[in-house]
This record gives C-alpha cells, sequence and structure tokens, in this order.
C-alpha cells in the first residue's frame, strides 16, 4: 500500500508541474522502483503480480522522462 502511494504522489506531482519532480520525489521513486524489484519476485497471485508490474513501469517511466533526473 505505500508503494502505490507513494509512487501516485510522486506520479501527481510530475503531472501537475509539466514533467518534473524535485529531487527528493525523484529519490522516493528510485526507492519505489527498488522496493518492488524485491517484491515482484516474492507474488504468487497473478492479479497482484499485475497490478505492482505495471506500477513499477508507471514509475520507470516517469523517473525515466523526468529533465531533472540528470541533477
Amino acid at each position: 500500500m505505500l508503494l502505490d502511494a507513494g509512487i501516485a504522489g510522486c506520479v501527481s506531482t510530475w503531472q501537475s508541474d509539466g514533467g518534473t519532480l524535485d529531487r527528493e520525489r525523484h529519490r522516493i521513486l528510485r526507492d519505489c522502483i527498488a522496493d518492488l524489484d524485491r517484491v515482484l519476485p516474492l507474488l504468487n497471485e497473478a492479479d497482484g503480480f499485475c497490478y505492482f508490474q505495471r506500477l513499477r513501469r508507471l514509475a520507470q517511466l516517469v523517473s525515466d522522462t523526468d529533465p531533472q533526473r540528470a541533477n
């Protein structure tokens, strides 16, 4: 639930700020991606796996397109 909320908050901020994130939200997003990388292999339920796999993809896309990422 915390991964979902953390990523949703970062994506919402990214959208409302024209596709940019501050350093703290970008760090949160990277941490969530790392957490999902650890959790996904442990999920057995197909629906849960698919949901969190899509959530990870969304987080990765936002992280990769953020122009402040290199700062």
